[in-house]
């Protein structure tokens, strides 16, 4: 064999091979779309539960209520199914059914917003709620990894955008205290950013379903 043919075998590249999703893609596709349609049935029902609506027709306020507890507790249950695929979606269904437990349990006294033991919940909640919210942004990332790289690596961002928006209010509502101007200043702007943040989950999720669905 002369030197000319050894090189050309040296340069060759052998294909690459098709990577085969080590996920039940079927499964995540049906699921991540009934996860897409609860997250806007929650959008319509947190109108129903604003202070407009609570004070001018205070039972449909309370019937959206209880339909928000089935929401979260259904969410759970979809994250639950798809726990299969990726561990850290069984961590968010716990925090979801923590959640849905919390707010049916405070239900009969959760207009008394001055009730201590109404407060510390709305607080552990909002803890939970963060948590829940870690466990499925990674596992929407673990379960993208070999069918779209892209997004999820989107999915790790937003999770890191959602953290700093978390704890900017958090920030924001002790500057409140010392500086007024700046703690609203910083509240404003990271209310925004978790605006921003709920909108993209809408958007990302809704990729995903597709995603799957094309896979």
């Amino acid at each position: 064999m002369d030197e000319k043919n050894i090189v050309e075998e040296q340069n060759i590249i052998p294909e690459e091979k098709p990577v085969t999703p080590s996920v039940d893609i079927a499964l995540l596709a049906r699921w991540v779309r009934v996860l897409f349609w609860l997250i806007i049935a929650s959008l319509l029902i947190s109108f129903l539960t604003g202070e407009t609506i609570s004070e001018t027709m205070p039972v449909v306020a309370a019937a959206a209520q209880i339909a928000n507890i089935l929401v979260v507790a259904f969410y759970g249950f979809v994250l639950l199914k798809m726990s299969a695929e990726a561990i850290r979606y069984r961590g968010a269904a716990i925090c979801h059914f923590i959640s849905a437990a919390f707010s049916l349990a405070l239900f009969p006294i959760s207009a008394d917003v001055e009730n201590p033991l109404v407060v510390i919940a709305a607080l552990l909640a909002v803890v939970i709620d963060m948590i829940g919210e870690y466990y499925e942004y990674m596992g929407h990332t673990d379960v993208l990894v070999d069918v779209d790289r892209e997004l999820s690596g989107k999915w790790f961002k937003l999770w890191k955008w959602y953290l700093i928006t978390f704890l900017g209010i958090f920030a924001g509502t002790i500057l409140t205290v010392l500086i007024p101007l700046l703690g609203m200043l910083v509240m404003l702007v990271c209310t925004i950013g978790t605006l921003i943040v709920s909108i993209l989950k809408v958007v990302y999720i809704y990729k995903m379903a597709n995603v799957l669905k094309k896979a």
